[in-house]
């Protein structure tokens, strides 16, 4: 398969050398002169590379955009009015009025569009769903979700856009729903007119959860704490072993008073993959086969949808209804 790879920084470089390792033909174009090096440093054949990315639009048959977040719904409308499947990561686009747009045309034109939200092709996350559906938590009450690091901030949009919709669109995965209402408080600490500290508060339907994301915390985390009426999983998806226990404890009540019972604690295994490789994989294999990804232009809407709220509450400092 041919594949237009658009932007080859340090995220489009993990993306370039896994595209080579699932023998796809790679097309880059990226206007760097680093990106050109890093582009020959791993075999991609010059005449492969350009600082355009209409050069190689007619010779391939999907395209996957790694740019900043202010340049997706561009390329990847143009991408869809050539007819191509279209990979793109997150977020689809930074307004929801674009994402619309794009997931219609996607249908309209019967396309593929996938978007990076890649916490859904980890391994962790397809134990974590069949634990929620066949029973074993209890009805979900509560989920909390911790990204947090000390880190360079991207430049392109703030850490609610940057890395609190990894746990938003996760969530929505988890529970199958989109939140109804939106509470958010973001914080601008370093002055640079985009936030760099989020709390994102989703109430669903039936169970709550809250999102928390920031540069400025000394250890990396990414966690996930699912709280259920039977039994309470975390998950630890920075830890390379032991990345899920599930504490069974409940709360009994005892006449006047409620006791804590702490239950069985299990520690699960889960199975070393990197979900990038099965997320672009899936993608591949979506185009060759026509099927319906795991993470379509419809759910990055919802997301960019609950992003959107996120700010609106965070300025107004009231709940969004989103219903």
């Amino acid at each position: 398969m041919k594949i237009l790879l658009a932007g080859l920084g340090r995220w489009g470089s993990n993306h370039l050398r896994i595209l080579k390792m699932l023998n796809a033909e790679v097309f880059v174009a990226d206007p760097s002169r680093q990106s050109k090096k890093c582009a020959l440093e791993n075999n991609v054949p010059e005449e492969n590379f350009s600082g355009s990315f209409e050069d190689f639009i007619d010779k391939v048959d999907a395209v996957d955009i790694v740019t900043p977040a202010d340049t997706h719904y561009s390329l990847c409308l143009k991408a869809m009015q050539k007819g191509k499947d279209v990979f793109v990561e997150k977020p689809l686009t930074l307004k929801s009025s674009e994402c619309r747009k794009l997931s219609e045309t996607a249908e309209e034109k019967k396309l593929i569009l996938q978007v990076g939200h890649v916490f859904r092709f980890d391994p962790a996350t397809a134990f974590m769903l069949r634990q929620i559906k066949e029973g074993v938590l209890g009805k979900i009450q509560w989920m909390i979700g911790n990204f947090y690091g000390f880190k360079r901030p991207r430049m392109d949009a703030g850490v609610t856009w940057s890395d609190s919709l990894h746990f938003i669109d996760l969530f929505n995965y988890l529970i199958g729903s989109v939140p109804k209402k939106v509470l958010a408080r973001l914080k601008d600490n370093l002055g640079r007119d985009m936030d760099d500290a989020s709390w994102v508060s989703l109430i669903y339907e039936n169970a709550e959860a809250e999102v928390r994301a920031n540069y400025f915390r000394p250890h990396k985390k990414r966690e996930v704490v699912i709280i259920g009426s039977k039994a309470t999983l975390e998950c630890d998806f920075s830890s390379s072993q032991d990345k899920i226990r599930i504490y069974k404890n409940t709360h009994i009540r005892n006449e006047n008073t409620w006791v804590a019972t702490q239950g069985e604690v299990i520690t699960q295994e889960i199975m070393q993959a990197e979900p990038l490789v099965l997320e672009l994989k899936s993608f591949i294999d979506c185009v060759k086969n026509r099927e319906k990804p795991l993470a379509g232009g419809w759910d990055g809407y919802n997301v960019v949808k609950v992003v959107e709220a996120a700010y609106e509450s965070s300025m107004s400092g009231r709940i969004v209804d989103l219903a």
